[in-house]
């Protein structure tokens, strides 16, 4: 049994993959996850089964958390089959910041997490243009 709740990363292209491997880089080598990569040609059908499969190779007992990349995307909607199932939550929008937040928060109830989700989804957020540097010294940006 692993510890904490079951991941789902479900993104077009290998984006969730590439996002997992690099979220290992930092927080470790991780458990109890899986991802889907969804393309074009893809039958709706198959990624269906396979997205059922790869949930029942997952330890779930402690909940299920699934994160897609856009809302109205084909991952968030094969993904919201699996609401029926008790303790799951879908967060869309999963970028490099949430998905090391999640990580990190994996021994907490996955009630806990939309609150947790939506602060690191906020935080994960920096907008800087050159208008951020007047007044600055160049050393500071190192």
């Amino acid at each position: 049994m692993a510890d904490g709740f079951g991941i789902l990363v479900m993104t077009h292209g290998d984006f969730g993959k590439a996002a997992m491997d690099s979220a290992q880089l930092i927080v470790g080598e991780q458990e109890n996850y899986e991802t889907i990569s969804v393309f074009v040609v893809d039958n709706l059908d198959d990624l269906k089964q396979e997205m059922e499969e790869k949930v029942k190779s997952l330890d779930t007992s402690k909940g299920l958390v699934i994160l897609t990349d856009i809302v109205g995307g084909t991952p968030i909607n094969l993904a919201s089959n699996l609401l029926t199932r008790e303790d799951t939550i879908i967060a869309s929008g999963v970028n490099l910041p949430l998905l090391l937040e999640v990580l990190m928060n994996r021994g907490k109830e996955v009630s806990e997490l939309e609150e947790v989700i939506q602060a690191a989804y906020a935080q994960g957020l920096s907008i800087r243009t050159n208008k951020d540097l007047e007044g600055d010294d160049d050393d500071d940006l190192l």
